[in-house]
């Protein structure tokens, strides 16, 4: 999700100022019994996990500055 600021905040200093923030597996819907789709493994082995972690939440923000 991003959002680029009105050009009365920034005057003349920069043309344009986006923030943004992205989530990545906020939330998973599963009772989670080892098998994940997106583990890698072998022909037979796709998505059993055999004690690998499982996904990580990842958060991200950011801002894109454009002079």
């Amino acid at each position: 999700m991003g959002y680029s600021l009105p050009a009365s905040v920034y005057k003349n200093v920069f043309k344009q100022i986006q923030v943004y923030a992205q989530i990545k597996n906020l939330y998973t819907f599963t009772n989670y019994s080892g098998y994940d789709p997106e583990v890698p493994g072998g022909i037979m082995d796709t998505g059993v996990d055999r004690g690998s972690y499982p996904q990580a939440r990842t958060w991200s923000f950011g801002i894109n500055l454009k002079f």
